[in-house]
């Protein structure tokens, strides 16, 4: 298993401001951009970027279930449709750490519930950016021949990927190197964390998805990509 501790972010000075405008209906007053400012880099200070991540071979995907050599299974039409093709996945998880989400609770237990509102929009771009950070390292990694290319991203909890398939990550990997837990609810601590797979093959057999969103008919949604 690789574990990546530290990874360097390059936040933007207008990091979080796209996202709130979005989470506010479409424009942001004064008052939202000052706290956006003065927040943006405390919440700079406590980020700990860390990752943890592993290529399996993949046996075969047969109907909505994939079958890896080493006996794991996942489960459900989307991911299957993602993997087919695929010759190896790699299966990861990567956070922001503790230390953000223990901010943000001392910010909503003092009643600040704009604070609070800007900090989320924040931590959540900034959870973005350790994405296509990692997404650079997931494809070096899993391009391993020439005429190989990658598929989108799919974790569980995104459309039609049940949520306890969790389990089966935390199997696959053990997270807790980078202090990333499971609780009952499948749901990660920290709460700024997220888990997910690639899949890797020849440019001609893998999926064509360019990004998840693509198979959620949620056109609304406030994270949605296209």
């Amino acid at each position: 298993m690789n574990i990546l501790n530290n990874i360097a972010l390059d936040i933007p000075q207008d990091a979080g401001k796209d996202f709130l405008t979005k989470l506010m209906g479409g424009r942001i007053n004064p008052q939202l951009e000052q706290i956006l400012d003065s927040k943006r880099a405390q919440c700079a200070q406590q980020i700990e970027p860390k990752a943890v991540y592993e290529l399996f071979p993949i046996k075969k995907v047969e109907g909505e279930e994939v079958f890896f050599s080493t006996g794991h299974v996942f489960k459900g039409p989307n991911i299957s449709k993602i993997l087919k093709g695929s010759e190896i996945a790699l299966v990861f998880v990567f956070t922001l750490g503790h230390k953000i989400d223990a901010l943000i609770r001392e910010n909503t237990k003092s009643g600040d519930t704009l604070a609070t509102i800007v900090m989320d929009a924040l931590t959540t771009s900034m959870l973005t950016l350790l994405g296509e950070k990692f997404s650079e390292i997931a494809k070096s990694e899993g391009i391993q021949e020439d005429g190989w290319q990658a598929t989108c991203t799919y974790s569980p909890g995104q459309y039609q990927w049940t949520i306890e398939e969790q389990k089966e990550i935390f199997r696959m990997i053990d997270p807790d190197p980078i202090g990333v837990s499971l609780n009952d609810s499948y749901l990660m601590i920290p709460f700024k964390s997220v888990s997910g797979v690639y899949g890797f093959g020849p440019a001609d057999n893998i999926d064509k998805t360019k990004v998840a969103c693509e198979l959620c008919p949620r056109e609304n949604c406030i994270g949605r990509k296209n």
